[in-house]
């Protein structure tokens, strides 16, 4: 009877020493490290407004290679925006067929989370040229689609936007300006 009591008065200390082997850093766990969850600012989307379509003059090309065939995608590099309160980079691309065919979209990037969102269409041959989407929502950019290749080079640095005269520059490099650094 005497051994039965000791084993159960002893058990529970030799079970918490068990944790301690077993997990040595559970001591820590409970301890308040200073990280406070309420200083969390969430993330917010300012409020977009599309003023109008592309504009020809203010197309460029780009050597974007995951277009479908018989495509060019062009970008209005000129109004391009990249906000700084929200870090979406926000521009009209516009997709033409050699036929000359083409759909614009106005668009936001989100380089931190690879999502995009159409804010706004634009077909010139229609008898509405620009449809305003009422509820835009954010969407997973598919990998080696012509957005995905888009925002890793040319848009985006890792998960921040680049600054509008670095997406200019980066949009306007041409494959055959590469120069390898052996060739010197």
């Amino acid at each position: 009877m005497r051994y039965i009591l000791l084993v159960l008065l002893f058990l529970p200390l030799a079970v918490s020493g068990a944790t301690d082997v077993a997990d040595p850093y559970s001591k820590f766990t409970d301890q308040d490290n200073g990280y406070n969850e309420a200083l969390e600012v969430p993330w917010v989307e300012i409020e977009t407004r599309v003023k109008g379509g592309p504009r020809e003059d203010d197309l460029t090309a780009l050597e974007i290679e995951a277009v479908p065939p018989g495509m060019t995608l062009y970008a209005d590099l000129k109004n391009l925006t990249v906000d700084k309160r929200d870090h979406v980079t926000r521009l009209w691309l516009v997709l033409r067929s050699r036929s000359g065919v083409s759909n614009g979209t106005y668009e936001g990037f989100r380089c931190a989370t690879g999502e995009y969102k159409v804010y706004a269409y634009h077909n010139p041959q229609a008898s509405k040229p620009l449809r305003v989407v009422k509820l835009p929502k954010w969407r997973a950019i598919r990998g080696d689609s012509y957005r995905d290749e888009l925002e890793r080079e040319v848009l985006c640095s890792d998960t921040n936007p680049r600054d509008p005269d670095g997406i200019r520059i980066r949009a306007r490099r041409q494959v055959s300006d590469y120069v390898s650094p052996y060739d010197q």
